[in-house]
This record gives structure tokens, C-alpha cells and sequence, in this order.
């Protein structure tokens, strides 16, 4: 009788703490409840919703230059009713002055607009959005005539709004909120601003604020390079949400946003955007009444702090202040918990877990623990298994592709209304890696998983630094649930096993729903990839702590 309730016990404590990281892991990219219009002192989605209210009335392209002269008066009117006549300035460039500068020739004159909270020091943080809409047709699915409430009226809103909470203080720093324009057609206003030494001479950081989704919480993903510093001063913000994972990728990607020009001339800053809800992106669904006050108020509650930090310290100012060599491994584990260490670190880190396997291979080679079918038969499954999931993936992302009549592309395919299918799919991706796995020795595929997971923590962070936490982490945990093995107390095996998968959940899933945003479903064979690259650690660790009761019966 004593074995069954064992077994009981355990079972239950591992699917509660299963079900314990599933929960968590849904509160990890939680954005907050939007702050009402009599809000004082700090940010208001619903101020900020008001101004994109004013701004997204009609589609203001680059091409619309009526509409688009509407919504410059309208910033300017707003801008000089909070910072003055005298810190408000219009900067027209004319179509000569514009190719003299980027070299290309344009339609219509550029305009932007910049605004000043001056601080004691003439230096500062300049803050930018775009205020043009969508006007054309763009790459596939895209419908054009976008009324720009998301993008960019997200930014604008929240700049408008910061320069209304911000306008009264003693300000230490100077802040300078600048808005561009003919993003949509080239990023040309942000281009000759970067350049433009009446704008950017005082400048010493750069916050871009832009927007893709409708919904979901605004990502820090991107920064500059040589972070270390750059992080160090976006650990003040807010309910953080951001994985070096994806800054990593993107800086390898050929996107670009207001933010690209500002890297190319060499400054540090920080680059925000939501992602989620792609269906209104470049469309006339981009219209005021599909906006959402929450990812509003994450992007100005993320942001604020950083601002204030920053215009309250003037070391911040000092030349090559932010200037670094390493960038720094950073991801969010839980609602306002952003881990964050230096690339020291991360190499440090690499040796202890090279040390921690080569240990264990040692112990159980000693003790004649060790299999050669390990590698014989239990890689060559998993590798067979690994290759057909992600083809696997590829053909579903290929049909959907055909089904939605929409070009493929593994980082961009834009069809409506799979997304709940794609999820279905990924659960089947998990099952088939699970019937795999549960019928091979545990340990096995977890020294495999360690070892692979092992293999690109290597790789990542002596190429691509900010990747190497996923990897790192797996291998991490996988350690410790094939140490744990060794442990005499039993029952202490229920923390270890729970924890180690738990932290993984709360990272992985938070990840792989933040990429699928990123990427469409056209990147579902990426997804997979990652997907069973961490299922090689979290499965055997999972399925090690529900059969615990063995041990415990004995």
C-alpha cells in the first residue's frame, strides 16, 4: 500500500509543478492596467490614447501631404502647449537638401518635428516616433491605407504623453522628443535627424518607440552595440520585457526602423515595439478603435523609469559614457524580474558547465555507469527525430503559406487565422518528441540534451552572445537533474527536479510565443528547432520526477 501512495504523491507533486510553470509562464509578458486621464505624475495610456485619437482620424502617408500637414499642426499645437513656443521647432528639408544628404531623390520635402524639456545640462536623451502611416501597398498581405494608430501612433501618443508628465520637472539632463518623418518609405526623416547636427549635437542616448501589433507587451528589442552599459541603465525600467536572444537575431536581420540610423551615426539607445496582433499591421485595421490601453501603458510605464534615470544623473552625459566593448546576456523571468550579467559571465559560465559535464562523464565512466548505446542508438534516434519535426514544420508553415495565398517566407508570412492551428501543431510537435523520449532511458537523453544544449552555449557566445542564456540555462538544469542522481535524500530530488524544469517553462514558452510574433508562422520550423532542442532537457527531467516514486518506494 505505502508504494502506491507514493507513487501518488509524486505524481501529483510533479503535475502540479508542471501545471505551477505552465501558470507562471502565461504572467510572464503581463502588461499593466492603463492608467485613467486624472493621473498625475505618471504615464496615462488614456491621455496618450486621446492624442492618437487626433492623429488617426485619416491615413496620413507620406504621400498624403494634406492629412500629414494636419497631424504635424496638431504636434506642434501640442508640443508648444506643454514645452512653450521656443522649444518647439519645425525642421523642413527640401527635396535638393534631402539627396545632398542620404542621397536619394524624394517627392516631397521631409519634416520633422522636435521638442525640448530643457534640463541644467544642454545634453540629453532624445526620444523619437514616427508620425506617418502606412500608404501603399507593402510586402504580402499587406493592404495599405493604414490610419497609423498603432503604428506609429502607439510612439506618438507616448511621446506627446511623456512630454506631458515630464514639462514641470527640474531636470537635470535635457530631453528632446523628436518626431520624423516618411518612415514608411525609407526611415528618410530619422536619416537626415541623425546627421543633422542642430538636432542631434546634445544628444547622448536614443529611446525608439515603434510599434507592429496591436496587442501584447512593448519588447526591448534592440539595442546598440557594446550594451553593457546601455542594459545596465534599462534595468530601471518598469515591468522590463526582452530577450538578448532576439536582439541578437535581429541585429543579424536586414529590418531596420527609425532607431538603424541612429546605430549607423554610432549612438547608444534602446529600441521598443509591440509585436503581437500582426492583422492590423499596414492595414486599414490600424485605426483608432482597435488600439489596446494596456500595451499602451507597458510602453510608457517600461520607458518612463529610463528616462528618469537618466535625465537625474549627470554622469550619463559624459562623453563615451555608454561606450563598451561586451555586450551583456539579459532575459525577463518573471513580471518585472530581468536577469542580466556581463559576457565575462557568460564565459565563466560556459567553463563551470564544460567542468560539470566532464565530471559527470568521469563519475559514471569510473563507476561503469556509462552506455555506448547512449551515442549508438539514442543520438541517432533523437537526431532522425529532431530533423523530421522541423521538416515537419517547414511543410506546415509551407500550407498554411498556400492556404492564407500568401508568399512564404521563413521571417515573414502574413495569413490570418491559424494561429490557434499553429499552436495545435507545436502541442503535436511536443507530444511526438515526448512518445520518443518516454520510451528511451532517461538519463540518456538527458546527457544527449546537456551536451547539445552544451554545444551551442559554446557556439552563441563566442558568435552571438545574447542566444547563449537558452542554451546555457538547459544545459544548466540538465546538469543538476543528472546530479541529482547522486543525491541520498530522495524526496530533496522533488525541488531540484521541479525548479529546473519550471524555470525553463517560463523561459521557453514566453520565448517561443515572442518569436512566433516576430517571425509569422513562417518561421514555425525555427520554432520547432528551438522547441526540441530545449524538450531534449525539460522532457527527461519532467518524466525523471514523475517516476521518482521508484526511488522513493524503495
Amino acid at each position: 500500500m505505502k508504494p502506491v501512495v507514493n507513487k501518488i504523491k509524486v505524481h501529483l507533486i510533479a503535475i502540479l509543478s508542471i501545471l505551477l510553470g505552465l501558470f507562471l509562464s502565461l504572467f510572464v509578458l503581463y502588461t499593466p492596467t492603463p492608467q485613467t486621464a486624472d493621473t498625475e505624475g505618471s504615464f496615462s495610456a488614456v491621455r496618450a490614447a486621446a492624442h492618437i485619437e487626433q492623429i488617426s482620424r485619416k491615413p496620413h502617408s507620406y504621400y498624403d501631404q494634406v492629412e500629414l500637414e494636419e497631424v504635424r499642426v496638431y504636434l506642434e499645437e501640442t508640443l508648444k502647449g506643454y514645452l512653450g513656443h521656443a522649444n518647439v521647432t519645425r525642421y523642413t528639408y527640401d527635396v535638393d537638401e534631402v539627396e545632398t544628404m542620404v542621397g536619394e531623390t524624394l517627392p516631397y520635402d521631409l519634416v520633422n518635428i522636435v521638442g525640448k524639456i530643457e534640463g541644467r545640462n544642454e545634453e540629453g536623451i532624445l526620444i523619437l516616433a514616427h508620425y506617418d502611416s502606412r500608404g501603399h501597398v507593402g510586402r504580402a498581405g499587406e493592404l495599405g491605407r493604414s490610419f497609423g494608430a498603432m503604428d506609429d501612433g502607439y510612439g506618438v501618443g507616448s511621446l506627446l504623453e511623456l512630454a506631458y508628465i515630464f514639462k514641470d520637472l527640474e531636470l537635470e539632463n535635457s530631453i528632446y522628443f523628436l518626431f520624423t518623418d516618411a518612415e514608411e518609405v525609407g526611415l528618410y526623416g530619422a536619416k537626415v535627424a541623425a546627421i543633422d547636427p542642430r538636432i542631434v549635437a546634445p544628444v547622448k542616448f536614443v529611446i525608439n518607440l515603434e510599434s507592429r501589433g496591436r496587442y501584447g507587451p512593448a519588447y526591448m528589442f534592440e539595442t546598440s552595440k557594446g550594451n553593457e552599459k546601455v542594459i545596465d541603465l534599462y534595468t530601471k525600467a518598469k515591468l522590463p520585457v526582452t530577450y538578448s536572444m532576439a536582439t541578437a537575431v535581429y541585429s543579424v536581420m536586414p529590418n531596420s526602423t527609425d532607431f538603424t540610423p541612429f546605430i549607423e551615426a554610432d549612438f547608444p539607445g534602446l529600441n521598443f515595439a509591440t509585436l503581437a496582433g500582426i492583422d492590423n499591421y499596414h492595414s486599414p485595421l490600424d485605426a483608432y478603435e482597435n488600439i489596446n490601453l494596456s500595451s499602451i501603458q507597458h510602453m510608457g510605464t517600461q520607458v518612463e523609469p529610463v528616462i528618469r534615470e537618466f535625465v537625474s544623473q549627470s554622469r550619463y552625459i559624459e562623453n563615451d559614457y555608454f561606450k563598451a566593448n561586451n555586450d551583456q546576456v539579459f532575459f525577463t523571468l518573471l513580471p518585472g524580474v530581468l536577469i542580466h550579467y556581463s559576457q565575462t559571465v557568460a564565459v565563466i559560465l560556459v567553463i563551470v558547465l564544460v567542468l560539470g559535464l566532464a565530471g559527470y562523464l568521469f563519475v559514471i565512466i569510473k563507476q561503469k555507469t556509462f552506455t555506448k548505446e547512449t551515442f549508438t542508438k539514442t543520438l541517432p534516434k533523437g537526431l532522425a527525430l529532431t530533423l523530421g519535426l522541423v521538416v515537419t514544420g517547414y511543410l506546415f508553415s509551407r500550407l498554411v503559406a498556400f492556404l492564407g495565398k500568401a508568399p512564404f517566407s521563413l521571417t515573414y508570412t502574413r495569413v490570418s487565422g491559424f494561429d490557434f492551428i499553429t499552436l495545435l501543431f507545436m502541442v503535436v510537435m511536443l507530444l511526438g518528441f515526448k512518445l520518443f523520449a518516454r520510451k528511451a532511458e532517461q538519463n540518456r537523453v538527458l546527457l544527449i540534451g546537456v551536451i547539445i544544449n552544451l554545444l551551442l552555449t559554446i557556439l552563441t557566445t563566442f558568435t552571438l552572445p545574447g542566444a547563449s542564456f537558452l542554451f546555457a540555462v538547459a544545459s544548466l538544469f540538465g546538469l543538476v537533474g543528472l546530479f541529482a542522481d547522486y543525491l541520498s535524500n530522495k524526496r530533496a530530488k522533488h525541488p531540484l527536479y521541479a525548479i529546473s524544469y519550471i524555470i525553463q517553462l517560463l523561459i521557453i514558452i514566453p520565448l517561443l510565443y515572442s518569436f512566433y510574433m516576430a517571425l509569422t508562422v513562417g518561421g514555425t520550423a525555427i520554432l520547432v528547432l528551438l522547441l526540441v532542442i530545449n524538450l531534449s532537457v525539460t522532457v527527461p527531467l519532467i518524466n525523471k520526477h514523475i517516476r521518482l516514486e521508484k526511488a522513493v518506494a524503495e
